[in-house]
């Protein structure tokens, strides 16, 4: 193997590690969202059958819309405070999160006060019959504790994403998994066991969110915790530039309310509440079968947001080809179990006779579209991740609304059967638009970067210095700079060589030194050793303590640096120094 060939394999093993330790925690939350939601249909289809299937599906774009502000709220944040710890600025990443958590519970508040207040009209929009009739009461239940229940929803998916970003993916996970594992047995109890229908179902949702949020709120107890609430005045700049983030994604869940509303109409005309029972089948099989490249995207957008930051394209590129190739390979035996259990699936949701083949050959078509709705997923996430707004706004809505509108349009005369292949055809169509405009559209970056992965096993840096003087001679940096950037990076490597490295196995210092458009320097610096932070190193002016000598070139960086920052993420030590 070629030295080039070896050093780009160790850069992956920070990589690849930092994906599995993001993944599997957020692979068991994305399966207990999936399975929550797939609870309330199952137990509601179970308890009253057809009527409770249509009542779901009758709510769903009303969870479309909900869903619009609280998981916009919520992942552009998270976007934005990853970026911000990325750069070493963790006071604006304190301030992200408390304006933003500030406007989620303001917002909540406002859409309960709206919701409860305008219920008569939103029944009438979503076509829920005559006043006090069955299907109307239904849907009047379950909607009223959901806009009650708005400020835990929210409140609940900001901390989620935010605490997951704050190296505590654990915790994040087991809030989430606990959320919805309530949600599951509260479930099957309200409904179940206490007869309490549609009501018991929404009830059971929002006691699981109490219980994830109880448990998310653990993590400002750890003392190394960088997110923090603090009283800080409204920043709409900063407001509606997280929103604008965060919109970019969730605004598909208004498309979505469009195309759902439409769908449904079609669907009644079709096939009455028998097809809208079969389509919220479709749903809920779906909200599993793309659980792992909800996972997947969940993964790659803190990760590429870091690397980004950090100017790192090589490993951005990495974390979107590991994300594809394992939700390809997931994405295919999923569709394959859906489609040979078709049938018990339908029968489980309490589907009966005829609707039972007819419902199985709906999924079964639907299956088809799962790899393809899944790559987009994950695109969107990472271009998310790294600022390309516009072009996530157009896979979501090409996707959710444009592409699955107009192939509901041209299918339905031809009927019931063939409108189920609205989901493939809309999928492949929506991939084909924007992969084109992404090759129009490409991001330039003028900012230089040289990298360098040094094995500590040699304790040589001479080549490293070498290589990043002479990088920074040949982009202009003047000379004063230039010895005060090799001057951090030889300090900090040896610190971290001779302090956090044990004498046997494999030690790698990744370094990424940036020269941005303005002339600042700033170095990023991630190693695999043990939980060491350089600038913990006791410092002072008694040079015959050995202690304070051994760390005089630490405080010679700390002195002579704009900013310092370190933070243990993801299973590794990552400093950010800025000269």
């Amino acid at each position: 193997m070629s030295d080039a060939s070896a050093s780009e394999q160790k850069n992956r093993s920070f990589t690849d590690r930092m994906f599995r330790r993001m993944f599997l925690p957020t692979l068991l939350s994305s399966l207990g969202l999936a399975f929550g939601d797939i609870a309330d249909a199952l137990f509601v289809g179970i308890r009253i059958g057809r009527i409770g299937l249509a009542t779901m599906s009758l709510v769903a774009p009303v969870y479309m819309i909900y869903n619009v502000l609280d998981v916009g709220i919520a992942v552009g944040t998270s976007v934005h405070y990853t970026r911000a710890l990325g750069k070493g600025k963790a006071k604006q990443g304190m301030e992200i999160f408390s304006q933003m958590l500030i406007v989620a519970l303001a917002v909540s508040v406002l859409i309960a006060v709206l919701g409860l207040t305008l219920m008569p009209l939103l029944l009438k929009i979503l076509g829920a019959g005559e006043p006090d009739g069955e299907l109307w009461n239904y849907a009047k239940e379950y909607l009223t504790i959901m806009f009650l229940g708005a400020p835990l929803t929210f409140l609940y998916f900001l901390l989620y994403h935010c605490v997951r970003c704050d190296d505590n993916e654990k915790l994040a996970s087991v809030g989430y998994v606990a959320g919805y594992v309530t949600d599951i047995a509260a479930s099957a109890l309200f409904v179940l066991a206490f007869r309490m229908d549609v009501r018991g179902a929404i009830l059971a949702t929002v006691l699981g969110k109490l219980v994830g949020v109880c448990i998310f709120m653990l993590h400002f107890t750890r003392k190394w915790a960088i997110l923090r609430f603090r009283l800080v005045k409204p920043d709409f700049k900063l407001i509606f530039s997280v929103l604008k983030t965060g919109m970019s994604s969730s605004f598909g869940y208004i498309g979505q309310f469009a195309a759902l509303l439409i769908v449904n109409n079609m669907l009644l005309h079709l096939g009455g509440d028998g097809a809208l029972a079969q389509f919220n089948v479709v749903q809920n099989v779906s909200y599993a079968a793309l659980a792992v490249f909800g996972a997947l995207g969940d993964t790659v957008q803190p990760l590429c947001g870091t690397f980004f930051s950090e100017h790192n394209k090589r490993a951005v590129s990495r974390v979107i080809f590991l994300a594809i190739a394992i939700g390809a390979i997931s994405g295919a035996a999923i569709s394959a179990l859906f489609a040979v259990f078709a049938p018990a699936v339908c029968t489980l949701f309490g589907l009966t006779g005829s609707a039972v083949s007819d419902g199985a050959f709906a999924v079964r078509l639907f299956c088809l579209s799962v790899i393809p709705a899944g790559i987009s997923l994950i695109w969107s996430a990472a271009f998310q991740a790294i600022g390309r707004e516009k072009i996530v706004f157009l896979i979501n809505q090409l996707r959710t609304f444009v592409c699955f509108t107009v192939f509901a349009l041209i299918l339905c005369p031809f009927g019931l059967k063939w409108f189920w292949l609205v989901f493939l055809c809309a999928e492949l169509s929506a991939i084909a638009v924007w992969s084109l405009v992404c090759r129009f559209k490409k991001n330039t970056v003028s900012n230089v970067v040289f990298s360098y992965l040094l094995d500590t096993n040699s304790g040589d840096i001479s080549e490293l210095l070498g290589k990043a003087e002479a990088f920074c001679e040949e982009n202009g940096a003047a000379p004063k700079q230039t010895y005060f950037i090799m001057m951090s990076i030889e300090e900090v490597c040896q610190a971290i060589i001779e302090n956090a490295f044990s004498q046997s196995g494999d030690g790698y210092i990744q370094l990424t030194l940036v020269i941005e458009k303005d002339g600042t320097a700033v170095l990023h610096i991630r190693d695999n050793a043990v939980h060491f932070n350089p600038f913990d190193m006791k410092t002072g002016r008694d040079y015959e303590n050995a202690e304070n000598l051994a760390s005089l070139g630490i405080q010679m960086v700390k002195t002579k640096s704009k900013k310092f920052f370190y933070r243990r993420y993801a299973g590794f030590n990552t400093l950010t120094v800025e000269v």
